[in-house]
């Protein structure tokens, strides 16, 4: 099994930028992640805004809330957070790049009051204990190597009382991801070597102070953003091959089509899950 690291991690956000510029309407959304479709979405656009919407709804943010956004982007997030609560936000990422992005995003949507971007690894912050009402982490979780590290940290910079609140591809049951060739192909695209299982995830929490998850399958509402991801990457497959006829891709850039395909198929066949899910640390 492939692992990954910081570095790796920063280049595939980096390198593939592009791609979600051109086929994930980034511009317009300033997020990277699926979105959730139901009947308030009518465009690609409303969906990633309204995955947004509902892990804010679903974690009960308040304007008085210190929100950490563990992997944020460019920003989105926590941009829209603050627009929406008038809460204050901090956003962590390994990638100076985004970092600068939501900078100038913060300043253009008039937020920069309330929200601050750092380039930093979420399993080791630096941030004082009991730091932050709520963490938020969108699709972002999956990138750590040792997913004990992550609820350490979180355990040490939250609040008693306070909640995770992650949108993320989950197993629906427990298997050897070796034994998948399309998860495998999926994940390591996005430079992910493998993701928890529900169960998983509810042990892992139970172990350090958190309660049991509350659990929202969402799996079926982003059928839509799937396909279009599957699409995409048929394009992007043809246009990487072009390009590469002329000049190098880079690394990502070159297999990320591969992904693309592979998340569907592995999608149709049940391999993983797409959840909105709230854990509370105990106040003891």
């Amino acid at each position: 099994m492939k692992t990954y690291s910081n570095q790796d991690i920063e280049n595939y956000y980096d390198q593939t930028e592009v791609h979600y510029r051109m086929f994930w309407k980034l511009k317009k959304s300033n997020g990277l992640h699926y979105g959730v479709w139901d009947k308030s979405t009518k465009t690609l656009q409303d969906s990633i805004i309204n995955t947004n919407f509902l892990l804010m709804k679903l974690g009960e943010i308040k304007s008085s809330d210190s929100v950490l956004d563990c992997g944020c982007g460019i920003g989105g997030s926590a941009i829209y957070l603050s627009q929406k609560l008038g809460c204050k936000v901090t956003g962590v990422t390994l990638s100076a790049k985004q970092v600068a992005t939501a900078k100038k995003l913060a300043i253009e949507n008039s937020v920069e009051h309330l929200v601050s971007f750092h380039q930093l690894n979420y399993l080791e912050t630096g941030f004082a204990n009991n730091s932050f009402d709520k963490i938020w982490a969108i699709e972002s979780f999956g990138s750590s190597q040792d997913k004990k590290l992550f609820f350490q940290e979180m355990e040490r910079i939250l609040k008693p009382g306070g909640k995770i609140l992650f949108a993320d591809t989950f197993k629906p049951y427990t298997y050897d991801i070796r034994n998948e060739p399309d998860m495998q192909v999926m994940l390591n695209g996005w430079a992910i070597s493998d993701i928890l299982s529900i169960e998983e995830l509810s042990s892992l929490a139970k172990e350090h102070n958190f309660d049991i998850p509350v659990i929202k399958d969402v799996t079926k509402d982003i059928k839509k953003s799937v396909e279009r991801i599957y699409w995409a990457s048929l394009l992007g497959k043809i246009g990487t091959k072009l390009y590469n006829m002329f000049k190098k891709a880079s690394y990502f850039s070159r297999i990320h089509y591969t992904t693309g395909i592979a998340q569907k198929k592995a999608y149709t066949n049940g391999k993983w899950g797409y959840y909105l899910i709230s854990i509370k640390k105990r106040s003891n």
